[in-house]
């Protein structure tokens, strides 16, 4: 939302998200929009008007919405109407098993993957609406790095994660044990 409310954005293209129903949509259409702008091809023509490797942008960018940040929302909305254990369909008379079975192998890691996934399709879409020559310039990178938290997140690798952080867990109580111990022998126990 700050990005599309910024002076780089116009007027009418934040219009044109902000009309969109759904965070999906919103995305979408920030793709579009931006899109159009950069590459000034009419709004209707994105992404067939698009050159080969615009249309390449367009479509990867795209595909992390529909296959990312679309079930992530999905995943969000479930939470946020106190769907904790059981999430159901969009009209709340069954249980949905395909979300319950995703909220339940919903984990801190996956939360933090996630969040850096998101973190990086951010900046593209940040150089595609506000820098004249970074986003074809950083694309690679960026993309390279939304690929990498999109494997790290499918290679479910969150059980080795867990274990180090109860091991730094416990070194850092040792630590700021053996830290009191020493504050009370410095300061003669007056402490």
């Amino acid at each position: 939302m700050t990005m599309i409310s910024s002076s780089y954005f116009p007027a009418d293209a934040e219009q044109h998200v902000l009309a969109e129903s759904t965070v999906v949509e919103k995305w979408r259409r920030v793709l579009i929009e931006a899109f159009s702008i950069r590459y000034k091809v009419d709004k209707s023509k994105v992404p067939s008007g698009l050159g080969f490797t615009a249309n390449a942008y367009f479509n990867g960018m795209n595909g992390v919405i529909e296959d990312w940040v679309s079930p992530l929302v999905s995943i969000r909305n479930s939470l946020a109407h106190g769907q904790w254990v059981v999430a159901f369909n969009s009209d709340n008379s069954d249980v949905n098993v395909s979300k319950t079975g995703s909220l339940r192998r919903l984990t801190l890691w996956h939360i933090r993957l996630q969040k850096n996934m998101l973190d990086h399709l951010e900046r593209l879409v940040f150089d595609l609406v506000v820098t004249r020559y970074a986003f074809e310039r950083d694309f690679d990178k960026h993309w390279s790095n939304l690929i990498a938290a999109q494997n790290r997140i499918e290679t479910g690798k969150s059980a080795a994660w867990e274990q180090l952080l109860r091991r730094r867990h416990v070194r850092g109580k040792r630590h700021r044990a053996r830290n009191f111990v020493e504050g009370l022998r410095a300061g003669n126990g007056n402490t």
